[in-house]
């Protein structure tokens, strides 16, 4: 290939083909141009089925190409848009099929704005668009839930609240922890599959979808756009409860319900025992009260026919008739307390026996459960452990952590050594 100085020196010139002249140009560009930083505006951006991004960078005077790749856009975190003001980092290139002057983009940054903040912005506006944060398309929760399944990390105060909250509230209720992680490149992919499994299994009647507070770099999991549509897909509804109360996430416009934090999750996904016993018991009262005010209606209506001519011969029955109503009203009083009483007495029975069966409890009277340290899961038999794998043991009072040991060989088999 001709150098530059070729080109303009020779007195016979050679006569390049276009292709060759566009592969001199792109040359000079290489060798001319390391990384440059480059700010405008962006204009015509157009993702292509590839997933590659075309747009331009302008300002008030001119303008210029720009390309970036699909496997360029691994730490992107926004959406390259039309009138936003960026600066791209990167390489200047020609393409050659269509002798094209263009900046080969590697990194790009807004300005005026982080990244961030502008990703959950243009997410925020496609979902609202598409109708998945309007309140009338969320699922009611359900008044007395049997199963409630906690999407949450197994350890940190965050579970702790939600269990604690659970027992006090609503002891009824069966609690499952499906654990996951909930920060970290892998989190989203993680909370996606827990939903799904959940969901798929018809495991519970309400789901609470739960993190302790932290930056908005460490919550960004529960701002993933998968996150956000497998929340929506569940067939029962979902109550997000993450980070503190000024924290808000994409997961907690489109949850069900929205909780200022793990605590309040779960004071909404279940009732207060306390208050249902209140209701049942002024219900109770109520139910006495109507049939005493029957009783009295019914009484005071018979002694009106006892002044009527005819009846009168019936003075001395109706007196008895009457007696014996009085006794009929005694003993109802008496046994809708008796009911009221049997019904509170059986309610503190269920209680102190759910609060036998709760994790903590059973934490409490010596046993253990494992997770794998390495992907987070349950070792629930060990068949699913291996030599040198490295566990975490959580005890009433702490968490250890272990190494497992290879199995130790059957009697058979250490008879047969000896033989």
């Amino acid at each position: 290939m001709a150098s530059q100085t070729e080109l303009f020196s020779d007195p016979a010139p050679r006569v390049y083909r276009v292709r060759e002249l566009n592969e001199v140009v792109r040359q000079l560009l290489d060798d001319g141009f390391g990384e440059v930083l480059v700010e405008g505006e962006i204009s015509n951006a157009k993702q292509q089925s590839s997933g590659h991004w075309y747009f331009t960078l302008k300002d008030e005077a001119s303008q210029l190409p720009a390309v970036l790749f699909h496997r360029m856009q691994t730490a992107l975190r926004f959406r390259p848009e039309n009138g936003l003001h960026v600066r791209a980092a990167g390489r200047l290139q020609l393409f050659v099929p269509q002798g094209k002057y263009q900046l080969q983009v590697k990194t790009l940054v807004p300005l005026g704005q982080g990244a961030l903040e502008l990703a959950f912005r243009q997410l925020c506006e496609r979902l609202q668009a598409e109708g998945l944060f309007d309140p009338a398309r969320k699922k009611k929760l359900p008044p007395f839930p049997r199963r409630v399944a906690l999407v949450t990390s197994p350890t940190g105060a965050a579970v702790r609240d939600l269990l604690a909250t659970l027992a006090a509230r609503w002891p009824l209720a069966q609690v499952r922890i499906v654990p996951i992680l909930v920060q970290g490149e892998a989190a989203p992919g993680e909370i996606v599959r827990a939903l799904r499994a959940v969901d798929r299994a018809r495991a519970a009647d309400v789901v609470i979808v739960a993190r302790g507070g932290g930056s908005m770099e460490d919550l960004w999991a529960f701002n993933d756009e998968r996150v956000a549509r497998a929340i929506v897909a569940m067939r029962v509804p979902v109550v997000s409860g993450i980070g503190h109360e000024v924290d808000v996430t994409i997961a907690d416009l489109v949850a069900d319900h929205r909780a200022a934090t793990p605590t309040a999750a779960a004071a909404a996904a279940v009732p207060d025992q306390r208050e249902v016993r209140a209701k049942l018991l002024h219900q109770e009262r109520l139910v006495a009260r109507g049939l005493r005010r029957q009783l009295e209606s019914a009484r005071s209506k018979l002694e009106s026919l006892l002044q009527r001519y005819g009846l009168r011969r019936l003075r001395h029955w109706v007196p008895e008739q009457l007696q014996v109503l009085d006794q009929r009203l005694e003993r109802l009083a008496r046994a809708s307390l008796r009911g009221v009483a049997q019904c509170d007495a059986r309610a503190r029975g269920l209680q102190a026996r759910v609060a036998a069966l709760s994790p903590a409890a059973v934490l409490a009277r010596g046993y253990t459960y494992c997770i794998d340290a390495t992907t987070g899961v349950l070792v629930a038999r060990a068949s699913d452990s291996r030599p040198g794998g490295q566990v975490r043991i959580h005890f009433n009072d702490g968490v250890r952590d272990a190494t497992f040991a290879a199995a130790a060989a059957a009697p058979e088999e250490i008879a047969k050594e000896r033989t």
